[in-house]
């Protein structure tokens, strides 16, 4: 059953990880994945992969979305292409997990700007036009550590805590426009995010998610438009912990290694 056939869907870091594996799951569904990253080459990869299994032209572009006026030409160029973005998913984003005083100011402002002002640029590009059709869906990849954060997590919770408050308040602002919004908040996933973050400091206690399985709620949200999925479900635990019981959060997390 093809839930999403010739949506047209404009994905960020798509190149690899959460991303990559979202654009194959929409391209199943019947949707139309426009490609958006840096690496010019993996999206062809990928472009021709969902060519060759699908039967799906997917087009790709060099994007980044620190860059205000790359982020206008190619949200302008799709919208010439297609007419339309009927969902954009929001997941470009790094993180470097390091202590407060030893990470550089360049990489705090860095993770900030694609992290938070990214999307943030992102979405602004594509909302006119979906005030114009009342109809869109956003999806924003933010994280567990929207809702918390352990050491050395500081300067990469700050910017998942943005996109979080960004959401909320672009949601309720949306009410009754015909646009709808999601966030996806997912525990540590196994993708090349950990490339460059430490993964030796998430909690001994705390498993890795597969690709897969972020990219199956993606599609989830999608088709269902809920404004908000946890993963894994368990996570919504330590979360509601923390709220109706915050000294024993905090007691908890300045002992977890």
């Amino acid at each position: 059953m093809l839930l999403l056939q010739n949506q047209i869907v404009l994905i960020t870091g798509a190149s690899s990880g959460i991303g990559r594996e979202a654009a194959l799951k929409f391209a199943k569904h019947g949707a139309i994945p426009v490609l958006a990253a840096r690496s010019i080459e993996k999206l062809q990869e990928l472009s021709a992969e969902i060519k060759q299994r699908y039967n799906i032209e997917a087009p790709y572009y060099s994007l980044d979305v620190t860059d205000g006026d790359n982020v206008t030409s190619v949200v302008q160029d799709v919208l010439k292409r297609f007419s339309r973005i009927d969902i954009l998913l929001n997941n470009s984003g790094y993180g470097l997990f390091v202590s407060t005083e030893e990470i550089a100011m360049e990489e705090v402002e860095g993770m900030m700007d694609v992290n938070y002002f990214g999307l943030v640029r992102m979405t602004r590009a594509v909302l006119p036009s979906m005030r114009e059709r009342n109809s869109g869906h956003i999806i924003n990849i933010a994280s567990i550590a929207s809702f918390m954060a352990g050491k050395k997590h500081g300067v990469y919770a700050a910017t998942k805590h943005a996109v979080m408050g960004f959401s909320d308040a672009l949601r309720y602002e949306l009410k009754g426009s015909g646009i709808t919004l999601s966030t996806i908040n997912p525990g540590p996933v196994e993708t090349p995010f950990f490339d460059r973050a430490d993964r030796h400091s998430v909690p001994k206690l705390v498993g890795f998610l597969k690709t897969e399985e972020v990219a199956e709620t993606v599609i989830k949200a999608a088709v269902q438009k809920k404004p908000l999925y946890l993963l894994p479900k368990l996570a919504a635990i330590p979360v509601k912990l923390r709220h109706l019981f915050p000294r024993l959060y905090d007691f908890a997390m300045t002992r977890v290694k």
